[in-house]
């Protein structure tokens, strides 16, 4: 049996006849089906049940031989097909007279198009380049759909407004094209070139539209998760497939912005910002092509590298009073960064502030300038405290320089990750950088791990033992000689010891893991315990 279906596309058994057409097959019943819309293709089983996991728009593709050996009756089985919305039945057999009369019968009772296939047919042929078909239909659609609300994004700058929208969008699906309120008014109730009937019932309910031989798709219009309305195609029912849902979808959004301009233009746009910002940082599109252009509507220009850098209040910090100082941070930092990078695509929540910073052709920025860069304005925005508008303290995570957009996704995780490992090592209110965590980055995702935990169990073992007991100095001793590169002499500043009181413990060190710190194996692998030691708090 092939993988799950897609969802529904615009071939439909008309379509696939054509394709099967130099095969020699032939529609024998249910022809009142052939605008049924095919989404997938399967073959039978060789045991009952003879198809599973049938999701509704399958060709059903079986042997007649190998129907009757499973003790199944082909007039059974497209009643049973029928039930679960399957597109066709493709039946392979040696003659039409070996269908018998009933089946045909019972198909053109259902209207459920039964396609006969001679015997030498290769089934498993056929159901490839059925879905192979659909899949590129599919893709073409999404394509075609791509390009209309391409379209109606360049209207929007245009201004043409909500009526502007719907006539060009009525044009492009051949359908009417309505807006509603949230309470059900329309407010906008745009026809297609040559509408069919001339007018619409004043009730748009299904029942009434059927009975003029219409349905109708609906999609609402959504506003900071506050539905406003709903945007509707309405035509003949034939009419309507995958193009004209993913259409519905697509558009919504833009109308929302529309409808949004009269409400509150700028509130809006600065949602809709936040979601294609999202979209970039998690490569939710589908061509890059579309997302650059996106951008680009919304005046940013991501054919440059760009930087992920996010800001994050402290736990500890309270709710403070709106309109204060510290409420307003995340305003500030939007200002300062703005000023420092022109053309930075900034969203803000209340806990946390996300950036793209653009590093322009033109500059030689790298991870180092990128984080000087940063920390000054970290360091000046600190300095203002005493100017009586302190800043709550919060902490910053920088991905490294994605040179394309594909690579901003990465950069994204990268900046969360040095948040969430700079946090939980180092504290809060200080920048944290993905490209200077070294070692960190690799040991924090294999925290947990049963082979870490074991050398580090192994390696440092006997000396976390003594370190139970109260003699907590050999582990900051070898910490310290080893933060001093193992100089004696300025480890020995740096504890505020003698050196032979320093000698002493090293060589008690020894002592207790049995071997010379003067194996560089062994110096090797106690620093990188020492580094999983700091991760222990995360326990």
């Amino acid at each position: 049996m092939s993988s799950s279906p897609p969802s529904a596309s615009l071939a439909s058994v008309r379509n696939i006849l054509t394709l099967l057409a130099s095969r020699e097959v032939q529609l024998i019943a249910g022809s009142e089906g052939l605008e049924r819309r095919v989404t997938w293709s399967c073959r039978m089983r060789a045991r009952l049940p003879a198809f599973e996991s049938i999701r509704g728009g399958e060709l059903a593709l079986l042997n007649l031989s190998q129907l009757r050996r499973i003790g199944e009756t082909l007039p059974n089985l497209l009643k049973s097909l029928n039930q679960e919305h399957v597109a066709a039945v493709g039946v392979s057999a040696p003659s039409l007279d070996a269908l018998g009369p009933d089946a045909p019968q019972i198909a053109n009772q259902l209207h459920l198009p039964l396609i006969f296939l001679p015997s030498q047919t290769s089934l498993e042929e056929i159901e490839r380049d059925v879905i192979k078909f659909v899949v590129t239909y599919r893709g073409e659609i999404e394509r075609s759909a791509n390009e209309l609300a391409h379209e109606l994004m360049q209207l929007t700058i245009q201004n043409i407004g909500i009526t502007g929208l719907c006539q060009h969008l009525a044009n492009s699906v051949q359908k009417w094209v309505i807006v509603q309120d949230a309470d059900g008014a329309i407010r906008t109730c745009t026809p297609p070139p040559q509408p069919l009937p001339e007018s619409l019932p004043e009730d748009l309910d299904d029942a009434t539209l059927q009975r003029v031989l219409l349905t109708k798709i609906t999609a609402p219009i959504v506003i900071r998760h506050e539905i406003v309305g709903d945007l509707l195609f309405v035509g003949p029912e034939e009419g309507f497939g995958y193009l004209e849902r993913i259409v519905l979808g697509q558009v919504a959004p833009i109308l929302a912005l529309e409808v949004a301009r009269e409400r509150e233009r700028s509130e809006v746009e600065n949602r809709y910002q936040t979601e294609a910002l999202l979209d970039v940082l998690q490569g939710n599109y589908q061509q890059t092509e579309e997302m650059y252009n996106r951008a680009q509507l919304l005046g940013y220009d991501l054919s440059i590298a760009q930087a992920v850098v996010i800001f994050e209040l402290a736990e500890s910090e309270p709710n403070f009073p709106e309109g204060s100082p510290q409420a307003n941070w995340g305003k500030r930092l939007r200002d300062e960064l703005l000023r420092l990078w022109p053309g930075a695509w900034v969203s803000s929540v209340t806990q946390r502030l996300t950036t793209l910073l653009p590093i322009t052709p033109l500059d030689t920025e790298s991870e180092q300038t990128l984080f000087t860069r940063l920390e000054r304005l970290h360091q000046r925005l600190q300095r203002s405290q005493n100017e009586g508008t302190r800043l709550p303290i919060y902490s910053i995570g920088i991905g490294r320089i994605a040179r394309d957009i594909t690579r901003i996704p990465l950069s994204h995780r990268e900046a969360l990750q040095a948040l969430e490992i700079g946090q939980r090592l180092f504290g809060e209110g200080k920048i944290h950088s993905f490209a200077r965590l070294g070692i960190y980055r690799l040991l924090f995702h294999l925290h947990g791990q049963p082979e870490l935990t074991r050398f580090y169990q192994e390696t440092l073992g006997p000396l976390l033992e003594h370190t139970n007991k109260g003699d907590t100095m050999l582990i900051t001793t070898l910490e310290a000689f080893f933060n001093c590169n193992g100089n004696l002499s300025e480890t020995a500043r740096e504890m505020h010891l003698h050196r032979n009181s320093l000698l002493y413990r090293l060589g008690r060190i020894e002592e207790i893991l049995g071997r010379s710190l003067e194996d560089a194996e062994l110096r090797l692998s106690l620093q990188i315990a020492l580094k999983i030691r700091h991760l222990q708090p995360l326990d």
